[in-house]
């Protein structure tokens, strides 16, 4: 389900992250020394495990892109961390994972971010928002009904900040004040965002993502022509 990544648009894959003990085995065997060492500093087993499943499954999506063995690719970190593949390859990634999902972003020539991040109701989104967020992002925060549509109103607002971010090979601080919904009601699919303080250049087209319930996902893609989506695919159908 990779031949198809020499078009225009975007690739999204969901990886279920909580795998059999012999597809962790597989997979930990493909990755890099670094990532396993990575692997290795994870406080718990099941994040570990998680984690070797979400970086094994990237090397197997890239590699069916590349056609290479997933085990030679060459992964190397640019400004703040942003993950690239080392060389002169015009392929672009984004990883994110939380809890049992992750979701793997893969296009050419344009820079993308993705980010996913699980629904936690009790937590005091309020007070942040009023912070960090830009007025009419707390505002809207702050209309909602109850705790659960105030924490997936902070969601959808954060999950679309940390896309562009990630995008941009920004850091997380100066994304936090970006304008990510041209109308905080609206159900469109895509918005195009631009930071007025030119912390983050260049126009980004951002959307939501379709993710299991309990989740809140975001695209973002370099330039403000919102891209075609093709997925989500499942690693499954490697």
């Amino acid at each position: 389900m990779t031949d198809d990544i020499d078009s225009p648009g975007v690739q999204v894959w969901t990886v279920p992250l909580d795998r059999p003990p012999a597809t962790v085995a597989a997979l930990s065997r493909i990755l890099s020394e670094r990532e396993a060492e990575r692997g290795d500093r994870c406080r718990f087993e099941n994040d570990r495990r998680r984690f070797i499943v979400a970086h094994g499954a990237l090397r197997l999506i890239l590699a069916g892109c590349l056609d290479v063995p997933p085990e030679e690719l060459r992964l190397e970190r640019g400004r703040h961390g942003k993950p690239r593949l080392a060389g002169s390859s015009d392929l672009r990634f984004s990883l994110s994972h939380s809890g049992e999902l992750a979701l793997v972003a893969v296009t050419r020539h344009r820079e993308v971010g993705v980010d996913v991040d699980r629904l936690r109701p009790g937590l005091p989104v309020e007070p942040f928002a009023e912070r960090f967020f830009p007025a009419a992002d707390a505002r809207f925060v702050a209309a909602a009904a109850g705790p659960t549509e105030r924490a997936e109103r902070f969601l959808r607002l954060w999950t679309r900040k940390e896309a562009v971010v990630k995008a941009a090979g920004a850091r997380l601080a100066q994304g936090l004040g970006l304008k990510v919904l041209t109308d905080a009601e609206s159900e469109s699919d895509a918005d195009v965002v631009r930071d007025p303080s030119g912390q983050i250049p260049g126009a980004w087209s951002v959307r939501d993502l379709p993710v299991p319930d309990g989740c809140l996902a975001a695209l973002a893609v370099a330039g403000a022509v919102a891209p075609s989506i093709s997925g989500p695919h499942s690693v499954d159908e490697l």
